[in-house]
């Protein structure tokens, strides 16, 4: 029983030897038996796991997740090595920790290895302030400043130790201490990038002292940081945005005026120390409050012109501990050009051109505004602006949005960018300067002029309105009402769009008609009556609209609708007529069988002829008509007709109607 015991303990060390590398079975050994894979070295560098086999065929990986699963990935050791396998671990996210576990298929047992994340943050500068303090030949450690999340205060990360670099994207990664300070120099000729890093360093077992490796004493290569390495300064290209009036002087620069409108000025230098600021107001370099557009302002008790005048302003980079001044740069500006002229809600004069310097504009209808700028060409273009402005804020031409215009042409600006309230803003446009050729002298700079600005803004004319409704003309009615409607052409505040018709038709017939146009405080309505000679003439229809063409284009086609129709004839009423039953000669009893319909009644008349011929579109006219109430109808005699009508009350149409020839029997 004791000697079993001490042969276990004794395979036990045999094992855990093993597993540490200590003893290595090969692995061409077809008798040995296998042991517990294990990590020769986790190469950073390369992004590799190279482990060794220890006597197995297969290696087994997977992260811990995964194994804690199963799931497995399963290789076949290198053929080409004896006793190590690699494994690709450049598929692990460098941004976190992960943990990989490895085994064989001869020995189970894991081996658990932390592949680090990389380097989170890293930030690298140089400060040129010290170069003369680096002597030639030697690396530019002492201008490079680290910032990182690796190193501590014991042992803080180096430039020589711990960077790589490379120049410009295809560049390759070289040891820092390669990048000498007359290399720099050579960079800063013209100026290129160089990229820095942490660089990657692997953990590699060893046997003295005893190590095994885990990857918890290696790193991975960090995220590459990009230095500008600035070109030694020359003079520098400053942009003048002639439209927003701006200088591109930004944050490193300084400026001053050297000149305004030819007196020589002597200002100090004004560093432009903000780090968010990339151009400046020429108004902030005049410093003055100078505000384009309108005449005079009062700066320091002092009625000025509210124009940029010609001026001279330098600028350069100032000194810092990156750079030193620049050489300097220096801008020559004409004075802003003013705007004469005004614009005009009118019609463009005939024969307009380019010594007309007002701006027309109108209007078509809703849908759209004209511009006409009839001194506007390519060499001395217009711009206009149609802005939203608060009440009681200023407009602001640099934040505007300009459109161009270079032709003495109308130019149509739709209503849904010419918004009905609108602003109207009209300048001339800036003009980029053109060097000499062969067949064109130079053009100089100019700045935008000053504005003009319309003065009530953009109001649209009314377009007619007619509330609609539905008529009907029936032909032959000698008493209808002629058929009128009412166009309302324009409401308070508005100019009419349209103050004539053209023509009316209904399909491809005119309808003649005759307007009237009435105004009363300031608010137009046409009325307009449909001649019944040219309905009647027109081919019957059922609800129909007309087509109404005013004279500046306006179309309406819904609004009113037409019915005309032939008369139909009045219905004949059932009636009889008898002596009647009083003393003689007292008159006719008429028997009517019909009771009158709501809103009608019964008249009569006595007639020499009998009545024929009646529709409904015909009214009872006769002079000596009488309301029919049953009683007997005196005054007639042998010969005569009596007629009975059924009419409305209001206006005496006919509805029905019969004629009663009397005899001598019929009267008593």
């Amino acid at each position: 029983m004791m000697k079993r015991k001490r042969y276990v303990i004794r395979l036990f060390m045999l094992l855990a030897l093993t597993m540490i590398g200590i003893i290595e079975i090969p692995h061409q050994t077809a008798f040995a038996a296998a042991t517990a894979v294990t990590v020769n070295k986790v190469d950073y560098v390369n992004e590799n796991l190279i482990v060794n086999n220890k006597g197995n065929s297969k290696i087994y990986y997977a992260t811990e997740i995964d194994a804690g699963k199963g799931n497995w990935e399963i290789i076949d050791v290198d053929s080409n090595s004896t006793s190590t396998t690699l494994i690709d671990i450049s598929w692990l996210s460098p941004t976190v920790e992960n943990i990989i576990k490895i085994k064989g298929d001869g020995d189970q047992t894991q081996s658990r290895i932390i592949i680090k994340e990389r380097t989170k943050k890293l930030d690298i500068s140089i400060n040129y302030s010290n170069i003369n303090i680096v002597k030639i030949g030697d690396p530019i450690a002492l201008l490079v400043n680290i910032m990182s999340s690796e190193g501590n205060g014991n042992e803080p990360l180096t430039f020589t130790n711990d960077l790589e670099w490379r120049k410009g994207d295809g560049g390759s990664w070289q040891a820092a201490a390669l990048l000498t300070k007359e290399l720099l120099e050579k960079f800063q000729i013209k100026g290129t990038y160089l990229y820095f890093r942490i660089k990657a360093i692997d953990d590699t077992s060893t046997t003295t002292p005893l190590y095994i490796a885990d990857g918890s004493k290696g790193r991975r290569a960090s995220s590459e940081v990009k230095v500008k390495i600035v070109k030694k300064t020359l003079p520098m290209v400053v942009g003048i945005d002639g439209e927003d009036f701006t200088a591109a002087i930004k944050y490193g620069n300084e400026y001053r005026i050297t000149s305004i409108n030819g007196v020589t000025q002597s200002p100090p230098w004004i560093q432009v120390t903000d780090r968010a600021v990339k151009i400046l107001p020429l108004s902030e370099i005049l410093n003055q409050k100078v505000l384009i557009g309108t005449n005079y302002e009062l700066i320091d008790g002092t009625i000025t012109a509210k124009y940029f005048p010609a001026m001279e302003i330098e600028v350069r980079d100032y000194a810092t501990s990156k750079t030193s001044a620049s050489k300097i740069t220096k801008i020559t500006l004409n004075a802003q050009r003013t705007l004469s002229g005004a614009i005009f809600e009118s019609a463009v004069p005939v024969g307009a051109n380019a010594t007309d310097k007002n701006i027309y504009i109108g209007y078509n209808g809703i849908k759209n505004m004209t511009i006409t700028i009839p001194s506007a060409t390519p060499e001395e273009p217009f711009e206009y602006c149609i802005a939203i402005v608060k009440p009681g804020y200023p407009f602001e031409p640099e934040r505007a949005v300009w459109t161009s215009v270079t032709k003495n042409t109308e130019v149509k600006i739709l209503s849904s960018k010419a918004i009905d309230g609108g602003k109207l803003y009209v300048r001339q446009k800036e003009v980029k300067s053109k060097s000499a050729t062969k067949t064109q002298a130079a053009v100089a700079f100019k700045l935008a002029s000053t504005y003009l600005e319309l003065n009530n803004g953009i109001i649209y004319p009314s377009i007619p309105e007619i509330t609609d409704k539905s008529y009907t003309f029936t032909k032959g009615a000698a008493y209808a009402s002629p058929i009128k409607f009412t166009i309302t052409l324009n409401v308070t505040g508005r100019k009419p769009f349209e103050t004539k018709i053209k023509n009316i038709k209904l399909g491809t017939k005119e309808i003649k008609f005759t307007p009237s146009v009435t105004t009363v405080n300031n608010v137009s309505t046409m009325e307009v009556t449909l001649l019944d000679t040219s309905l009647a003439a027109m081919t019957n229809c059922y609800n129909k609209a007309i087509t109404i063409t005013y004279m500046n284009g306006t179309v309406d086609k819904t609004s009113i609708k037409l019915t005309i129709q032939n008369p139909t004839p009045a219905a004949s009423l059932t009636a009889t007529a008898a002596a009647s039953a009083g003393t003689a000669g007292s008159g006719t009893t008429i028997t009517l069988v019909n009771t009158a319909g709501t809103g009608n009644s019964f008249y009569y008349t006595i007639d020499s002829a009998a009545v024929t011929g009646k529709n409904t579109a015909d009214k009872l006219t006769a002079v000596n008509s009488y309301q029919y109430t049953g009683l007997d109808i005196t005054g007639v005699t042998a010969g005569q007709y009596i007629t009975i009508y059924e009419v409305t009350n209001t206006d005496k149409y006919i509805v029905k109607y019969k004629s009663i020839l009397i005899t001598e029997a019929l009267i008593k």
